[in-house]
Parts: structure tokens; C-alpha cells; sequence
């Protein structure tokens, strides 16, 4: 029966969070085997203390009041169990520095939050804890040529060659436009096309109409002769003889 329980509860192996809480900061890590769910907990110092909890099939049922529920359910419990401790919505319940006997807390805030009794361990059984986990961080740091942690690509470099792959695609110079290679919108050029007629039927009506100045000033043949009559001026004009009156005396 415990194989057949805990088998649903697989999502909660080898899972790692951290808790912050006032100044103290817990590192809380999640194994399963086929007795039992253990959760361990490091507390962050000089001291170097862990404590351990744990949840057997019997704890299991004791929360779904004795009953073997579906294996549907259990997936789901072990779901929801698996997204509190994913989300960090965690508490450690009753501590203080002096406590010995803690627990860990999911959904606090929860209207029926789960409690985990937890036991400190002594200093040998806290010395093996961190070694296992060590061990555990240097077997998975194998696969990344013993990295520590995953290499990422520095952000200079990144951005570097993106802009070289961008800058590949441009035209290494650019020749500038004369005004014909300018594009012109089409109402533009239907304005210009309008423009040029009305400058072209200008030009043709001032060829046709004579010029201002010879309307205006009478060119030099024209004038009449001297002496030629205002009236006619083809005509001479005639000249008048002052007249003379004698005078009494002769």
C-alpha cells in the first residue's frame, strides 16, 4: 500500500526552494522514496543546522480521514502540494532561535493550511545531509563539463552579434539620390503636369497678343511729317497770312 501511494507523489521528488523569513533565510529540499515524503530543512549560518520531516502512507491517509482515496485524488494532492512549494507559499511554524522542534507550514494563508513536523538533526546527521547534497549538485554539474551552475551567454556578446547579423544585411554604403531617383507622390505630379500646361498656354497667348510697349508708344514711321495736318495727316497742312489793317492817318 505504501508503494501504491507514494507512487503518486513523484512530482515532489528532488525539489529545492528557498525560504526567507525576518532575517533568517532556510534552504528546504523535497525528496520521495517508497516509505516516505522527507523534507529537509538548512537553516543559513554559522551554526550549520538541519532539521527533517517526513510523511509516511499512514500521515498520507490520516489527511483524507483513513479513507484510500483514487489515484485520482492523490495526483491532484501531490499536484497542489507540489505548486505551494514551486510558489514558495511557505512558513516555518514555531521558531526561534532556542526551538529545536519546528514545522513547515504550506499555505499559510490557506483556510485549511498542512503542517509538517519537523526535528533538528544532530551535528554528524546535519554534516551527512550537506555532504548528500553536495554530491547530489556535483553528479548533476557533470553534464555541463562540472559547471556549477548553467553557462549563459554574456549579454555584451549577445547583443554584439546581433548587431552584426543586422548590420550584414545593410548595404555597406548608400549613393545619394539625385532629384529624379526622388519619389514623387502622384498628386504631386499631377499638380506639376497642371502647372507645366498653364505655363505652356501662357507662353502661346503672349506669342499671339503683340507686346504692352507697342500698344502703348507708337513706333517712329508712324508719326506724321512735319507740317502735315493733325487731322489728315496726308494732307499738307495750310498756312495762314497775318492780316495787316492801314491805318487812319494815310
Amino acid at each position: 500500500m505504501s508503494t501504491d501511494v507514494l507512487s503518486h507523489f513523484g512530482v515532489l521528488d528532488e525539489l529545492i526552494q528557498v525560504i526567507y523569513q525576518g532575517f533568517d533565510r532556510f534552504v528546504l529540499l523535497s525528496q520521495v522514496t517508497e516509505s516516505a515524503w522527507s523534507i529537509y530543512l538548512g537553516l543559513k549560518g554559522p551554526e550549520g543546522r538541519w532539521w527533517r520531516g517526513s510523511w509516511s502512507t499512514k500521515h498520507i491517509l490520516s489527511i483524507t480521514n483513513g479513507v484510500q482515496p483514487s489515484p485520482q485524488v492523490l495526483d491532484n494532492f501531490a499536484e497542489k502540494l507540489r505548486t505551494t512549494f514551486v510558489n514558495g507559499d511557505l512558513a516555518i511554524g514555531e521558531w526561534t532561535e532556542k526551538d529545536s522542534d519546528i514545522n513547515l507550514t504550506f499555505g499559510p494563508t490557506a483556510k485549511r493550511p498542512l503542517h509538517m513536523a519537523l526535528k533538528e538533526l544532530s551535528a554528524a546527521e546535519a554534516a551527512s545531509q550537506a555532504t548528500a547534497l553536495f554530491i547530489d549538485i556535483a553528479l548533476q554539474a557533470q553534464s555541463r563539463k562540472c559547471q556549477l551552475n548553467p553557462l549563459f551567454a554574456p549579454r555584451n556578446v549577445v547583443a554584439e552579434s546581433s548587431h552584426a547579423n543586422s548590420a550584414s544585411t545593410l548595404p555597406s554604403k548608400r549613393a545619394p539620390l539625385g532629384l529624379s531617383q526622388v519619389p514623387v507622390p502622384a498628386v504631386n505630379q499631377a499638380a506639376e503636369r497642371k502647372i507645366k500646361a498653364l505655363e505652356a498656354e501662357l507662353t502661346r497667348s503672349k506669342e499671339k497678343s503683340p507686346s504692352g510697349d507697342a500698344i502703348s508708344k507708337p513706333s517712329a514711321g508712324s508719326r506724321p511729317p512735319k507740317g502735315a495736318s493733325l487731322a489728315n495727316p496726308n494732307k499738307k497742312a495750310r498756312k495762314y497770312q497775318a492780316l495787316e489793317f492801314e491805318s487812319d492817318e494815310d
